[in-house]
């Protein structure tokens, strides 16, 4: 595989499957008569609030506020479980990160690039301590817009990084589970590695890795 400077790598789906909320989904929680109703709301019901969270138009306060107004749970709490499960987020597997590590002893830049919301800076990055694993991390709800929010010649997203690290569009990777269906990332030279399985993941680290 071509040795390339850095190394973007999505995070839902790819490197977690861990989900908000996550712990209420256990019959044995305390409120987990509410988990359907706030997945469903949110992830079937108002998708677009969910982008619009992403790309920093509204926060964890706001989309909080609006769940308790629909269901009648207490604001507090239901920030409260969303920081939890926030915070206990964790790898597929934990061998992803000797592998990471090893890329990164090779010169190679590794860093997270997520369409995520604020509570990804606030809770999961330092909760996980993913400063010990990573280069950086560029994350949708910071960068106002969409990994897939693509322009004609740009992919807004990551212009700020790559400008300011003098990178060009074929020195990057992106380790994603999803692809670009504009065709913009392919006519600009940025390779997409599309992860569908852990397996698959693990083969591809490794190759760079080694």
């Amino acid at each position: 595989m071509k040795q390339y400077k850095t190394i973007f790598f999505d995070w839902d789906n790819t490197l977690s499957n861990s989900l908000f909320w996550e712990q209420l989904a256990d019959p044995s929680h305390p409120r987990h008569s509410q988990h359907n109703n706030i997945i469903n709301f949110l992830f079937t019901k108002n998708k677009s609030l969910v982008r619009d969270w992403m790309r920093g138009k509204l926060d964890k306060e706001y989309i909080a506020s609006l769940i308790s107004k629909e269901f009648g749970y207490s604001k507090n709490s239901i920030i409260d479980d969303l920081k939890i499960s926030c915070k206990n987020m964790h790898f597929i597997d934990n061998s992803i990160l000797k592998l990471i590590n090893k890329i990164r002893r090779k010169g190679i830049n590794c860093v997270i690039a997520t369409d995520n919301m604020d509570t990804f800076m606030e809770y999961t990055k330092p909760a996980l301590k993913l400063d010990n694993y990573f280069d950086d991390f560029l994350v949708s709800f910071n960068e106002k817009c969409l990994k897939f929010d693509t322009k004609d010649n740009s992919i807004p997203f990551f212009e700020r990084y790559l400008n300011k690290k003098k990178l060009a569009y074929e020195d990057v990777i992106l380790f994603d589970d999803c692809n670009d269906n504009s065709g913009t990332y392919k006519k600009l030279g940025f390779t997409i590695l599309q992860i569908s399985t852990f397996a698959d993941l693990l083969k591809n680290l490794e190759k760079l890795a080694n």
